[in-house]
Parts: C-alpha cells; sequence; structure tokens
C-alpha cells in the first residue's frame, strides 16, 4: 500500500472513434486508432513506472465516444477494471469529457453533466462540465472535468468562457461552505495568470478557497502544451488544499506537468514538445499534443 494517491488530467487529442465523421481529420483510419489506443494505455503504464502506482482518477478530454474509453480499458489495459463516467455533449466538434476511476478506491455516488447558456437564442455547443461525487476513504470528495471553450478564430468564445468559469465558482463556493472537499481537473484554455481563473480562487469577500500550483509551473516556463512555438499551461488541477489536508490527514499536496521524454519530440530541435498524433493535417502518430497533469495526494 502506498502512501499517496495520484489523480491525472490528460487531454488526449481529438480521439475519435476510426468510424466517426471527424472535424478536419486526415485520413482517421482503424490503423491509426488502434495505435493511439496502445499509445495512451502506454501512458499510464509509464505513469506507473514512475510515480509507483497507477492515478486513481484519470480525467480525460476530446474524447469522441464512448467506444474510445471502453478500448482504453480493455483486458490487456493496465487500467482494465476501472469505471468510465461519461456523457457526450453538444459540441461542434463532437467531443467531450470522461472520467475513468479505480472502483477499489473510491465509491461513486452521484454525477451529473453541468451545461451553462449564456445566451438562450444561441445555441449552447461546447463541451459540459462533468461534476462527480466520490466517497474517498469514506468522506465525499467532489471532483469536476472541464475543457473550456476554445481561444479559436480570435478568441471568440471569451465571453462565454467567463461566464463558465462565474458559474463554476459558484458550484464551488457552496460546495466548499459545507466543507467538502473539491478537485477541479481540466483544459481551461487560459492561463493560471487569467483573470477569470484568478478571481475563481477566492470567494467574493476576498477568502481564499481554492489553491492552483500551475501558476508557479506557468511563471517558471513550465508548459502544458504549445500554441506554435509558445508554450501555455491551459491543463491544471486546482483544489481545495485546506479541506483535503484536514479529511483525507494528507502531509502534502504536489503537483505535476507530466512531460516526460518518453511523451516528447525525439528530434533535437523540437524535443521540448509534447510528440503529437496530427500537426495540423500532417499525421505525426504521437500521443497527443498536451502532456498530461499530475496531483499527487501525499498521506
Amino acid at each position: 500500500m502506498t502512501n499517496q494517491e495520484l489523480f491525472l488530467f490528460y487531454n488526449v487529442e481529438n480521439f475519435y472513434p476510426p468510424n466517426q465523421e471527424t472535424v478536419g481529420f486526415n485520413n482517421w483510419d482503424d490503423y491509426k486508432y488502434y495505435l493511439k489506443i496502445k499509445k495512451i494505455t502506454n501512458v499510464f503504464r509509464f505513469v506507473e513506472e514512475d510515480f509507483g502506482q497507477l492515478p486513481s482518477v484519470i480525467g480525460l478530454a476530446e474524447i469522441g465516444a464512448r467506444s474510445v474509453l471502453e478500448d482504453l480499458i480493455k483486458e490487456d489495459s493496465p487500467i482494465n477494471d476501472y469505471e468510465i463516467i461519461y456523457e457526450p455533449s453538444n459540441d461542434s466538434r463532437n467531443l467531450s469529457v470522461a472520467l475513468l476511476f479505480d472502483k477499489t478506491k473510491l465509491i461513486l455516488e452521484s454525477y451529473q453533466t453541468l451545461k451553462f447558456q449564456v445566451d438562450e437564442e444561441k445555441e449552447f455547443d461546447t463541451r459540459d462540465i462533468l461534476h462527480t461525487e466520490f466517497l474517498y476513504q469514506g468522506k465525499k470528495l467532489h471532483i469536476l472535468v472541464v475543457h473550456l471553450p476554445s481561444k479559436r478564430n480570435q478568441d471568440a468564445k471569451k465571453a462565454q468562457r467567463d461566464y463558465i468559469i462565474d458559474k463554476l465558482k459558484e458550484t464551488i463556493q457552496k460546495l466548499s461552505d459545507k466543507n467538502e472537499s473539491v478537485i477541479l481537473m481540466g483544459d481551461f484554455n487560459e492561463n493560471p495568470d487569467n483573470e477569470a481563473l484568478q478571481g475563481l480562487l477566492y470567494k467574493n469577500n476576498g477568502e481564499k478557497i481554492l489553491s492552483n500550483p500551475f501558476e508557479t509551473f506557468f511563471k517558471n516556463n513550465q508548459f502544458s502544451t504549445y500554441h506554435g512555438k509558445k508554450g501555455v499551461c491551459f491543463d491544471q488541477i486546482i483544489y481545495t488544499e485546506q479541506s483535503l489536508i484536514e479529511q483525507f490527514k494528507l502531509s502534502n499536496i504536489q503537483a505535476e506537468i507530466y512531460n516526460c521524454p518518453r511523451l516528447r519530440n525525439k528530434d533535437q530541435k523540437n524535443n521540448k514538445y509534447p510528440h503529437r498524433t496530427y500537426s495540423g493535417s500532417r499525421y505525426m502518430g504521437g500521443y497527443s499534443d498536451h502532456f498530461p497533469v499530475v496531483l499527487r495526494l501525499e498521506k
């Protein structure tokens, strides 16, 4: 029995099944799909090698169908006994978030998808937020998985993103008022120093309720993905530090961007970048254009 618990979030880059109509995706076929299944399950193996255990919870973004998740937990997978939580979103790219968890560690109490519509007139076409409620060591633990609207088209969806962050804040404040522990993981499409994300960490009275260790990574030029050559830290895990430490009797909480050499490009010139599946329309045969991020709860 190790004295730590791992929580992982991974944006797995346009992970569609091979038979699905994909958006702007060139020649996606069975061979490339099953290679990617193998690659992503290998990432969980690498985590197990490097951390001494598998993550108890795996949040995922850019999942194109439930069948992808079923293939990720097939019998030869290191996470073959994990449970799936997934609901398809009404997203223009047909992508959703999902959660896989180790049912020997956590008991699922309930889950729901949160949809936040800014404007009744406009169709809501972004990824829903997955809000799960677990019993972990006999106490409540809320895990939310997000993939906020992207910065495409000159950041046309900024207002939508800010609105969702604002609504998330209301949800988290209510849970915090009941002294319930929250872990919020995802691709926020904003860096940790973004004004709306900074506002999320505090109650309206100025009291701090959430900690975001990815602020420090970003300040130190450690990135979870790249837009062109520009490093960004959109993938983050944010949490109610005090209640986690008190309720689960933790000695420490540590985060990291899991950018091990195996997940990066091999050539010297580009070896800081993730080895991605596609670069534009060119098939690269890699893992994803994002690195996973990890939260380690130390007992």
